[in-house]
């Protein structure tokens, strides 16, 4: 299956009139008769530790890279009729890879309605009722952007004000952290939550501390209930996941791994439309979330039969996202020493979303169908729980590491288990988001878990272990550019990598070792895909403060260009 093209006009201005064929000809032939494409007058950073530069590189129909080199070299490799596309002495890099975002939901939530946080719940009320008026004809009524704590210091349940302003419909409106969401009575009923109902596993019903009464805010795996019934129709979703993938292609990104995976939510039927449609514009190495409250064997029925892994495709769903936590600002991180100053009483060390037996089985169950494990971990006790459950898994240790289990965000690692990581095969992915790594916000929270907040997302320490590491946005919870990602993860005053270049791997050829696919992709070399984008400046040779400020200019996935900037147009 080829990937998305870009509309024939442009494709005709990259590869035609702004880029230049040596002898006026479109057709081109590499020297075992395929057609061939050379691309010269660049900077190529490679990434192959034999030749990290190069002037120049050549692929053939399939997209598939047969000459890295000197320019006089690839085209003598190229044939005479190849077609040559002009750098303009820009540099060239390998595509990105993003190894953990959430794609349709990026496109579903521009449109969805927003509300400021930090109102009080006066204004909060003022806001819902202006959202439901702009949703007249749908179901539900869907915003997004309150603060919980907003929401919980006030003196009237927030469901009650929900109420109000939206008498007539259910209502979902997501919280400004991804934990947590605000509903209305009817939003309670339209999910089948009864008054009674006890919290789910991995979650919590929000209640009056007096009364026992359900307020309308509803926290963690308990969320996927409401989200489920609320979720739009599958043309939003395809329009969404559209709309993210235009995004992605401005950004340079070739692979992603869609880390929602909200099978409830029909999210993967966007991602097979699109292939099939030929409108995916990246390669896809997919989650599906595996739900804690879920009957187990039901599940994993479920999860056998949508477990999809042909190295061929652009399409892939070989990934299980597992919760094992929620977060330190909801005191929902499991954390294996209690909170200074816990949010939640009743639970004062966090709580994990699964069982441990539960987990263990899930894990094991899960491995043996094919599927790799994303474990989402914040508290060092998550981390430490989900190491425990790659080590538990029944299979030889060696098989067990090259699967590529992997933790994510993986903000807390106790010192015992960070030579783990390099033990087990397990790698960590981080993110370097802007707020996650501010000094000012580790201030804020050393406030309730004390000295830990000053040791956040340890991607320094687990590289200097031997670990295997990627870095990724988590957009569209923080932003998505991956010089942005690189800048920060540079910059920052702990953990901080070293180096740009090695930044730069963390997010492309290391992050397509954590995705599988590091044999055809990740690095320019002879027989790997041509996943390139052309951007305009050497990040290598910038300072370090300037490449947050670097352009995407062509993004090529397979040989097939998916975005071209206005300002490389003739």
């Amino acid at each position: 299956m080829k990937p998305r093209r870009l509309a024939s006009a442009l494709v005709a201005s990259l590869l035609v009139a702004a880029l230049s064929s040596c002898d006026g000809s479109t057709r081109a032939t590499a020297d075992d008769g395929t057609r061939a494409t050379v691309v010269v007058n660049a900077e190529v950073y490679t990434l192959d530790p034999d030749r990290p530069w190069a002037r120049a590189f050549a692929y053939d129909a399939d997209g598939k890279i047969i000459a890295v080199g000197t320019e006089p070299d690839v085209r003598a490799k190229a044939g005479s009729g190849a077609t040559v596309i002009d750098a303009r002495g820009n540099t060239v890099l390998p595509g990105f890879q993003d190894t953990h975002l959430h794609v349709p939901e990026a496109g579903i939530n521009r449109d969805l309605c927003f509300m400021e946080s930090g109102q009080t719940l006066a204004a909060y009320e003022d806001m819902a009722a202006d959202c439901a008026a702009e949703q007249p004809d749908s179901a539900w009524v869907r915003a997004a952007g309150p603060s919980i704590f907003d929401l919980l210091d006030a003196d009237e349940a927030p469901i009650d004000v929900l109420d109000r302003a939206i008498p007539d419909r259910p209502a979902l409106i997501l919280d400004d952290l991804g934990h947590a969401v605000w509903t209305n009575t009817l939003g309670l009923k339209a999910a089948g939550i009864a008054p009674d109902a006890a919290n789910p596993q991995g979650g919590i019903y929000g209640r009056d501390p007096d009364t026992g009464r359900l307020n309308g805010l509803v926290l963690e795996n308990a969320q996927q209930r409401l989200r489920n019934a609320a979720a739009p129709d599958d043309e939003t979703v395809y329009r969404g996941l559209l709309v993210a993938l235009d995004e992605l292609a401005k950004n340079g990104i070739t692979s992603v791994s869609d880390a929602g995976g909200f099978w409830g939510q029909n999210h993967p039927a966007a991602w097979q439309r699109a292939l099939q449609e030929n409108e995916l514009s990246v390669r896809a190495v997919n989650s599906l979330y595996v739900y804690p409250d879920h009957p187990m064997d039901q599940q994993l029925s479920e999860l056998k039969k949508r477990f999809s892994d042909d190295p061929d495709s652009l399409l892939r769903f070989n990934t299980a996202k597992i919760y094992v936590d929620g977060i330190l600002d909801l005191g929902t991180a499991w954390m294996l020493k209690p909170y200074d100053k816990p949010i939640d009483p009743e639970h004062p060390s966090g709580f994990p979303y699964f069982q441990r037996d539960q987990l263990r089985s899930y894990v094991d169950e899960l491995h043996r169908i094919g599927y790799r494990m994303e474990f989402h971990v914040i508290g060092d006790a998550a981390t430490r729980e989900a190491l425990d459950a790659v080590e538990a898994i029944d299979a030889d240790p060696g098989q067990i590491a090259d699967r590529r289990h992997r933790t994510t965000h993986t903000y807390l690692v106790h010192p015992d288990d960070i030579e783990r990581f390099k033990e087990l095969g397990v790698i960590a992915d981080f993110q370097a988001g802007p707020e996650a790594i501010d000094a000012a916000y580790h201030e804020q929270l050393s406030q309730a878990i004390g000295d830990r907040a000053f040791d956040l997302i340890p991607t320094k320490k687990l590289i200097a272990a031997g670990a295997r590491v990627s870095l990724s946005s988590d957009w569209d919870a923080d932003p998505l550019s991956p010089f942005g990602i690189i800048e920060r993860s540079v910059t920052r005053d702990s953990n901080a990598v070293d180096n740009v270049a090695t930044a730069l791997r963390l997010v492309t050829l290391d992050a397509a070792y954590a995705l599988g696919q590091d044999d055809t992709t990740g690095s320019i070399e002879i027989g790997k895909q041509a996943d390139y984008t052309v951007v305009d400046q050497n990040i290598l040779k910038i300072p370090v403060d300037r490449v947050d400020q670097t352009k995407v200019l062509v993004t090529v996935l397979a040989g097939h260009p998916t975005y071209q900037a206005e300002s490389f147009d003739r």
